[in-house]
């Protein structure tokens, strides 16, 4: 998979690869070092980068087996800096039956505002016994912290599989 140049441009952090919890736990304290003197930006960026990079170890169909009977997916993830906002964006490879549901659930949060996505939230945790919520949950959440809708895409080129790109910009404060 190809990290393409909007998503390099500018970064702070960038990697391509699987996504472990101890690497994930490794990106987020450097992540931490390099917000340290703006913290409010940090907790943001910081929870929306656990929630993006865990969605590709568990969700990402391109997986490696880590240690025995575990595997973690693998993809990539970038968090940027511009003028006026931080970005932060993953991508990875996904079974072409998931393209048609993350799209249908980015466009759900892309519609609502927030009081309706509380209470969205509320609901999916209330059946997460009953159904697997699967990225749904996450998603959700990253659209509350960031204050900004999803920016998304779902690629399905010809030879390869299809691919989820998703983005949450967080607006820097004056």
């Amino acid at each position: 998979m190809i990290i393409k140049n909007e998503y390099q441009n500018n970064s702070l952090l960038l990697f391509q690869g699987t996504l472990t919890v101890n690497l994930i736990s490794i990106l987020g304290n450097h992540l931490r070092i390099l917000f340290n003197d703006d913290y409010k930006a940090l907790q943001k960026i910081f929870k929306i980068f656990i929630e993006l990079a865990q969605n590709v170890s568990y969700y990402s169909d391109d997986t490696r087996e880590v240690t025995t009977g575990m595997r973690c997916g693998a993809g990539w993830v970038s968090v940027q800096e511009h003028n006026d906002y931080y970005q932060v964006s993953t991508g990875n490879t996904i079974k072409p039956e998931d393209g048609p549901t993350l799209i249908r659930y980015c466009q759900e949060i892309n519609a609502m505002a927030e009081e309706e996505l509380r209470k969205l939230k509320r609901e999916i945790r209330s059946e997460a016994m009953v159904r697997d919520t699967g990225a749904h949950i996450g998603l959700i959440q990253i659209c509350l912290l960031s204050g900004n809708k999803l920016d998304f895409v779902v690629t399905n080129e010809p030879g390869s599989k299809p691919t989820f790109t998703v983005s949450a910009r967080i607006d820097k404060e004056n």
